[in-house]
């Protein structure tokens, strides 16, 4: 089948429900038209009430129902139909940069979206045609890395992935943004899954001071995490580790890597950049069940209770602090 994601398999919804906890499971769709009958998993995490959310993929990743031809209206009804079931608070839905036919089809049904940039990496011509393109920034970098004693490598046992994830958490600590930490469990399910997952990791005298996880996408290749001790930022050691992917991407037959967004931080857009990649733009859609939307606003509303009169004085004090009480009389 054409138009497929990794990320709509049954073997990642699984490895993503086994490290998430309790409530959490993979959801199948069936998929009927555009091709043969079929099914593609979402991931559906536990709510009060015996409802649910569904990740159609969990964390921010791409979801596809694979299509042969063109994509059938009747197709997407179908799915929509099970994703709209009673028990669903909502579905979000991330489309693949590469998927235009899908994400048009999603917005006929009005579904909420909204579209953000991700840096394409194109590889049809080759690593030696790719290699050529980087920028002379990189490629001293990768020269000086290895003149440093930098070696790169495949990793994928479990002392490996621990090893890695570790050197995750310290790096993650040091930032004052922590955003979201994957669990441990997550990356070992991930590296059982070996015909999809490949971790890479840099190694100094013997010390994993960088690495990165990439999954393999159908036609693509997905930088999906990464880390780098910053005491080794002097040996550029994530230089050769996407090399290293770039080559193995080349190697597998992909047709381009995908590096993923940089939330607008112009220093990532420009280091992707220097690599060779362009933005193109994703899309994510968004539906919440209305019937749920209205039973949580009726929730709210009944916890609400009027302030006291002491609470009112306050409140106004607090919206208009230079005219209450503070106004003095001129002469």
């Amino acid at each position: 089948m054409a138009h497929q994601t990794f990320f709509s398999t049954f073997e990642f919804a699984q490895a993503v429900s086994r490290s998430m906890g309790a409530g959490y499971q993979p959801l199948p769709i069936s998929v009927v038209g555009s091709g043969p009958r079929r099914t593609m998993y979402a991931t559906a995490s536990p709510a009060s009430y015996r409802s649910r959310y569904v990740s159609l993929a969990p964390f921010g990743l791409f979801a596809s129902p694979a299509w042969e031809g063109e994509l059938e209206r009747s197709t997407l009804e179908h799915i929509l139909r099970q994703l709209r079931g009673p028990r669903t608070r909502g579905f979000a839905w991330t489309v693949r940069c590469d998927h235009a036919a899908l994400a048009h089809g999603l917005e006929s049904f009005g579904i909420p979206h909204r579209r953000a940039a991700t840096h394409i990496l194109r590889l049809k011509h080759g690593y030696e045609s790719v290699a050529s393109g980087y920028s002379a920034t990189i490629r001293n970098q990768i020269r000086k890395s290895g003149r440093r004693g930098v070696r790169v490598r495949s990793a994928s046992d479990e002392a490996d992935i621990r090893a890695y994830y570790e050197l995750h958490t310290r790096v993650v600590a040091q930032k004052e943004w922590r955003g979201f930490e994957y669990p441990l469990q997550l990356f070992l399910e991930l590296s059982r899954l070996k015909d999809s997952t490949r971790l890479l990791v840099a190694e100094h005298e013997g010390r994993i001071v960088s690495g990165a996880v990439f999954l393999r996408d159908a036609c693509s290749v997905l930088y999906w995490h990464g880390a780098t001790d910053r005491d080794y930022s002097d040996l550029f050691p994530s230089r050769p580790v996407f090399d290293e992917a770039i080559r193995w991407a080349c190697e597998t037959g992909a047709e381009f890597l995908n590096l993923g967004g940089s939330a607008g931080i112009s220093s990532l857009e420009q280091f992707k950049s220097y690599w060779g990649a362009g933005a193109e733009m994703n899309w994510t859609f968004e539906w919440t069940n209305p019937v749920w939307a209205r039973l949580s606003t009726l929730k709210d509303a009944l916890k609400w209770s009027p302030p006291s009169r002491d609470e009112r004085t306050r409140e106004i004090r607090a919206d208009f602090p230079s005219s209450i009480g503070t106004s003095r009389c001129q002469p």
